[in-house]
């Protein structure tokens, strides 16, 4: 029974480990499918539990901006504008998480989210590129 357990335990992590792998390996190698994806999920779930809206409304809502998005991207003033303000999005989440972690530090704050903008403007113009 407690083989069961343990393989049951152990097949449990390693779908949950794969599942984050998965999510990594999207955000770094397809950033911009992935960035479509994420606004168009945050946008379904704000329509339906903020604005009180159909769930099925919400996820036509979510599909067509996916989308709109995609789209977007893939033209030249589109992917400046989106790339841009994504790219600092993503580096606020980035350096607020340091300074979370480093006990509310201004240095690894700013450093971070210089660092992480940089990273991120680089990885729209690599997924772009392929």
């Amino acid at each position: 029974m407690g083989a069961l357990v343990a393989y049951g335990a152990a097949l449990a992590v390693g779908i949950a480990a794969g599942l984050v792998l998965t999510v990594v390996g999207l955000f770094f190698g397809h950033i911009i499918l992935f960035d479509s994806i994420f606004l168009a999920v945050i946008t379904g779930i704000v329509c339906s539990q903020v604005w009180g809206i159909h769930t099925a409304i919400c996820l036509l809502i979510s599909a067509a901006l996916f989308a709109f998005l995609f789209w977007l991207q893939k033209t030249r003033a589109g992917f400046w504008i989106i790339g841009l303000l994504l790219s600092a999005f993503w580096a606020f989440v980035f350096g607020f998480l340091a300074y979370a972690f480093s006990g509310e530090d201004m240095v690894w704050f700013y450093v971070v989210m210089g660092l992480g903008f940089v990273l991120m403007v680089w990885l729209h113009l690599w997924a772009r590129d392929k």
